[in-house]
């Protein structure tokens, strides 16, 4: 499932395509390639958000976000309908 949300850092707004999507982190991918992301951020996930998370850089322009407390599992079941 890929969904379309955006990363709001200190810095700028990113929009990106979001992954992997569990309670406890997802991945994403931004749609700028030449971009560094790490640490905590909001993320919005579709128009649900901004939901807190630390991101780390997995590599090939993909990252992997850890929320802070953990999505509620109606949110995860309707985005896994998408």
């Amino acid at each position: 499932m890929a969904i379309y949300g955006e990363c709001i850092g200190m810095r700028a707004r990113m929009p990106v395509t979001i992954s992997a999507l569990c309670d406890a982190e997802c991945e994403f991918q931004p749609h700028i390639v030449d971009c560094a992301i790490e640490g905590p951020l909001d993320l919005w996930i579709g128009a649900v958000g901004p939901f807190t998370v630390t991101a780390e850089n997995n590599g090939g322009g993909r990252y992997r976000a850890r929320f802070c407390e953990p999505l509620d599992a109606r949110i995860i079941a309707h985005f896994a309908q998408a």
